[in-house]
């Protein structure tokens, strides 16, 4: 979620640093006379507005990977990956990749699967020993997702089984 909150930054500042750029050629110059400074206001302009666009689907983005990490059913951290530097000995950029699965959708890193949402809908959990089957979609188009998840003991699955029953209304199948 974290590498969606910077992309949405970046996009912001760069819609308001076009903009601010706009106004003072604007400002400043008055009746813009020269072709020249006319195609760079034309030019900044196009690109806030693209840079605009890009940071209003970031932010959706950014409201539905909040809701499904506010939400969770189940929460897993999957990796850590780390680079160990070979003067210190000591991890330098440490990352944790984590998974959110709520009643909203899956959040992986920064890939959003939504569902119960926009007439998607989940339709089956399947739990194996070491992945959970997610089967979603519309009438039309269904589709599945199979996550691979660290082994739990029985009593933290059939917690989580209740979960997604009391959440979701859908009982999740064992698979063994």
């Amino acid at each position: 979620m974290n590498a969606i909150r910077k992309r949405n930054f970046v996009f912001a500042a760069f819609t308001g640093f076009g903009l601010l750029i706009a106004a003072i050629l604007i400002l400043i110059g008055g009746p813009i006379s020269e072709i020249k400074t006319q195609m760079f206001l034309a030019s900044v302009m196009i690109a806030s507005g693209v840079s605009a666009g890009f940071w209003i689907r970031e932010r959706g983005k950014l409201k539905v990977a909040r809701l499904i990490a506010e939400n969770p059913i189940l929460h897993i951290r999957t990796a850590t990956i780390s680079n160990i530097s070979q003067e210190t000995a000591q991890p330098e950029d440490i990352e944790n990749t984590e998974m959110f699965v709520s009643y909203f959708g899956i959040l992986l890193d920064t890939k959003i699967i939504k569902f119960n949402q926009d007439g998607i809908r989940l339709r089956a959990v399947e739990i194996g020993p070491d992945f959970i089957v997610f089967t979603y979609g519309t009438e039309k188009r269904m589709q599945s997702t199979r996550l691979l998840r660290p082994p739990l003991d029985p009593a933290a699955m059939d917690e989580i089984s209740e979960r997604f029953r009391y959440e979701t209304g859908i009982t999740p199948t064992w698979i063994s």
